[in-house]
């Protein structure tokens, strides 16, 4: 019997094993999409901080007590316990690149003619410790020094400022306080007026706490370093800062990180600047601005604090923006909340808007907190997405047609929160019919004035949204989870019943908007894109 040809068998193993590596590469990469970190302390491990007074036993250095009468210059390293008062002269520290210095100010007035009053010339760590209260003062002019020796306290060490006692700088000539390396403050009282920049340091300024009182010709706070990785920036946990500044308040060339702090910055240019990041976990801030108030080149996320932008061109501006937290509430002249692309110049001589261009990458997501917004231009806009995912947000928007209280270059997604935004109707848009939340859309023959008060409510009377218009308007976008499909709800004018509707899908429309119009070439068409 002779036997049937053997079948061979289908050799499945690598097809099993390309199917498996595609599906791991496949939920890797989603995965890492998922756990992208929207925090706003997200940076700080790649932050390169700089703890070195920290390790500083200095009970291996010897201590000097000197009672200033001339100018002192120091050559060793070791603690240099200053009192008395120098009418014209200076502190000069010149110990080497691995020196470490402490400079006790007790109760010591330095004043100089010509040049910084204290300066550091090479050094590794340079501490100042107050006790008492102290005072600074830098010359007029600088003559024999580099061009860039520019503060009236300048070192090329790591500086760091501690103690519990207060500072008074004067700087006459250009900067008041200037690290070539590291700035740090741990404590202590400042009041600072300086012609030029108040505290610039140029790899990072580290605040942990301290009073602040800088009234700047120029910035305010700032770090400078543009090209070492995880330099340039300014971290900030906790302190009282009152900063008045002729251009910005507090900038950084790679990440602002405000971990908390009470804040006051009055600024002629950003309040609050970064050309790549800004974190804001915490702390009260009052703004007023010349420009915009918190403006990052790349990113801003928000986790809290208290935020109260009383003056703004525009309110929060980057290109990508995450609310996750907070309570907000700003006035701007222009756009309230602006998610654009690209780099923002000085408000001095600018046209109107920054010059940003629309795209995809440009995200404002709100998932949480209290927002008010009263804007004269676009409410809240960003030139791609905006999702709304939690929080509750009210809109005072424009009352010219070219704005709208919301705007979207690419779309907007309501998936949770509460949203009330009013204003103009020529530009008006919905709250997305892509959304998973119902909304409304009503447009009103009639402008209804500042001060009209509007209520929704439900067929039972319950109250779904209430407010009262700091502005005209004449268009009303409203979304909020208790929108049932098939339930009926009423508007209610200065009390009196303005429309009765029924949810009949994601976006119920009610009216009709008799500005805007569809013919070709109707110039309402074209929408200004406010960035």
């Amino acid at each position: 019997m002779s036997s049937s040809p053997r079948r061979r068998r289908l050799d499945l193993t690598w097809p099993i094993v390309i199917c498996i590596l595609i599906s791991v590469i496949g939920t890797t990469a989603y995965l890492n999409f998922k756990h992208t970190d929207y925090s706003a302390t997200k940076v700080v491990n790649a932050l390169d901080i700089d703890n070195g007074d920290l390790e500083i036993d200095w009970t291996h250095y010897p201590t000097r007590t000197i009672t200033l009468d001339d100018t002192y210059r120091i050559t060793q390293s070791g603690t240099y316990h200053l009192t008395g008062t120098l009418a014209d002269g200076s502190i000069t520290i010149d110990t080497g690149v691995d020196s470490k210095v402490r400079l006790i100010l007790d109760q010591v007035s330095i004043a100089s003619s010509n040049g910084p009053a204290i300066y550091c010339s090479a050094g590794d760590e340079l501490v100042i410790e107050l006790v008492g209260n102290n005072t600074i003062i830098d010359g007029e002019t600088y003559d024999n020094y580099d061009e860039d020796i520019t503060g009236a306290i300048y070192s090329k060490a790591d500086l760091s400022f501690t103690g519990e006692g207060t500072l008074n700088i004067i700087a006459n000539y250009a900067d008041a306080i200037v690290g070539k390396d590291d700035v740090k403050f741990s404590s202590g009282t400042y009041d600072i007026t300086a012609t030029d920049d108040g505290i610039r340091g140029k790899d990072s300024v580290y605040i942990v706490g301290g009073d602040f009182t800088i009234d700047a010709g120029a910035d305010a706070i700032k770090s400078t370093n543009d090209i070492d990785v995880g330099k340039g920036f300014v971290l900030i946990e906790q302190g009282n800062f009152n900063l008045t500044a002729a251009a910005k308040g507090i900038k950084a060339t790679r990440d602002v990180v405000l971990q908390g702090g009470n804040y006051s910055i009055s600024s002629t240019d950003d309040s609050i600047h970064s050309d790549h990041y800004i974190g804001i976990s915490g702390g009260t801030y009052n703004i007023n601005a010349g420009d915009d108030a918190i403006h990052a080149n790349s990113e801003l996320i928000i986790d809290g604090g208290n935020i109260n932008i009383a003056k703004a061109y525009e309110g929060l501006e980057a290109q990508v923006i995450t609310i996750n937290n907070g309570d907000i509430r700003l006035a701007t002249t222009d756009d309230g909340i602006n998610a654009g692309g690209g780099a923002d110049e000085s408000s001095t001589n600018r046209p109107g808007t920054n010059q940003f261009e629309g795209d995809e990458n440009c995200i404002l997501t709100i998932n949480g907190g209290n927002l008010y917004v009263n804007a004269s231009g676009d409410g809240i806009d960003s030139n791609g997405w905006l999702y709304f995912n939690g929080g509750e947000i009210v809109v005072d928007g424009p009352t010219n047609n070219g704005n709208g209280a919301l705007d979207a270059g690419m779309g907007i997604i309501m998936n949770g929160g509460k949203v009330l935004a009013i204003g103009a109707s020529g530009m008006a848009e919905s709250l997305g019919n892509t959304s998973s939340v119902n909304s409304i859309n009503v447009y009103s023959s009639e402008i209804y004035p500042a001060g009209t008060v509007i209520s929704i409510q439900d067929a039972s009377g319950n109250e779904v949204f209430s407010h009262t218009s700091a502005k005209s308007f004449s268009h009303l976008a409203a979304g909020s989870t208790a929108f049932t499909l098939g339930s009926t709800y009423s508007i209610y004018i200065n009390g009196e019943l303005s429309e009765s509707f029924t949810i009949s899908g994601i976006v119920t429309n009610v009216g009709q908007n008799s500005t805007r119009q569809t013919g070709p070439g109707n110039p309402m068409q074209t929408r200004q894109n406010h960035q």
